[in-house]
């Protein structure tokens, strides 16, 4: 039996830490080992833009702890002998005449176009693209497959919903302190307005006063406060760690905005929080949820879109950008030690159900049937996951 020979395309490898990017380097990893040996089901190829290629390969064997990858340009791809292309990166922004399989996590572009002709082309057409040339597109939840057939036309069943996972936290850490704070209330997300920084502001700045003056807030992500957010500061000490958002002179709350971080550190921010806040108004599927129940932290979380799918019965949620609910329920979390530990137990569980290796498994699955169905030469054995 031949080896399933799959090209990536390893673009933004080595530099994404958003969920997208954990969810490539996560099925990566398990296609590696799964393809370790001589008799190893699938051999990956990772497709890469550079002209030059040492350091970012250099980059991947470090990321991947592995000196046997091949790396390729991507121009190449059509003389590399692959069974398929994996696009993971949310849309196809290039294309190869190979099998093409997607991942696709979420339509915003379509679900609030921008309002700039030129903007919304350049946001949408890699969507477009998806539609029109792959063969198969994996998304991370029913709500995302009904969007996709709702915006982009696609046929339901070249859809394929898999579920993200999540691993078990791998090492314990020492605490995480704000000047000014007891505790803290963490958020992750981008400098996107549908993430809802701006409500969980409202939502913090409204906490009853005993617990609004010994809870802080940490927000992880890149340059986070903008637009409506931005009304809620009176002043941020640019370049420094950690700042105080000013609502009110006698209403300041402990903000720690980190910016980016490592995988390392984002754990550990996790690990150390007494609520994690997802205040999102539009999701795919909302990895962060996931993230913060393997580590045992009590999650609230709003309504949204696919938000309740990832977070099943584990979490509480609130009316999307309902600051007022958002705050009630984070004070509950905060003030009762039997609620917050029933969510801790009940977030476990739930982590425990979604794991990488599945969704590594029925990924894998997706494009073995999809290259075989169009006469491929291939198939995997998905026990070798």
């Amino acid at each position: 039996m031949q080896r399933l020979r799959i090209g990536v395309d390893a673009k933004n490898l080595l530099n994404d830490r958003r969920g997208i990017g954990r969810y490539a380097r996560a099925l990566l990893q398990r296609w590696f080992d799964a393809g370790a040996g001589a008799a190893g089901g699938v051999e990956i190829v990772l497709l890469m833009p550079q002209l030059f290629l040492g350091p970012p390969k250099r980059g991947l064997s470090r990321i991947f702890q592995r000196d046997d990858l091949i790396v390729k340009h991507r121009a190449h791809a059509s003389s590399l002998a692959l069974d398929a292309v994996w696009y993971p990166w949310n849309g196809m922004t290039w294309t190869a005449p190979v099998t093409s399989i997607a991942t696709v996590h979420d339509v915003w572009p379509f679900a609030s176009p921008s309002s700039n002709e030129r903007t919304r082309l350049s946001e949408q057409t890699p969507f477009r693209t998806t539609a029109a040339r792959a063969k198969a597109i994996v998304t991370d939840s029913e709500f995302s497959k009904d969007e996709i057939v709702k915006h982009l036309g696609v046929e339901r069943e070249r859809i394929h919903v898999v579920p993200l996972g999540v691993d078990p936290p791998a090492q314990s850490f020492g605490g995480v302190l704000l000047d000014g704070a007891e505790r803290y209330v963490l958020f992750v997300g981008e400098n996107e307005p549908r993430k809802g920084a701006a409500t969980l502001l409202d939502a913090m700045r409204a906490l009853p006063d005993a617990l609004r003056l010994t809870t802080g807030l940490v927000m992880v992500g890149k340059q986070l406060i903008s637009g409506r957010a931005q009304g809620r500061i009176d002043s941020v000490r640019d370049g420094a760690d950690e700042c105080v958002l000013r609502f009110e002179p006698e209403q300041s709350v402990p903000v720690l905005m980190t910016g980016e971080v490592s995988d390392v550190r984002l754990s550990q921010l996790y690990a150390n929080a007494a609520v994690f806040a997802f205040p999102s108004l539009y999701e795919g599927f909302g990895l962060p949820v996931l993230e913060a129940m393997a580590h045992g932290v009590p999650v609230v979380a709003s309504n949204a879109s696919s938000v309740p799918e990832a977070g099943g019965d584990a979490a509480i949620y609130f009316p999307a950008g309902d600051e007022k609910v958002l705050s009630e329920q984070l004070a509950a979390v905060l003030a009762d030690q039997q609620l917050a530990l029933r969510l801790r137990m009940a977030g476990r569980e739930r982590a425990a159900q979604m794991s990488w290796d599945e969704c590594a498994k029925k990924t894998l699955d997706v494009i073995a049937r999809t290259v075989q169905a169009i006469g491929g030469r291939a198939h995997v054995p998905s026990e070798r996951l």
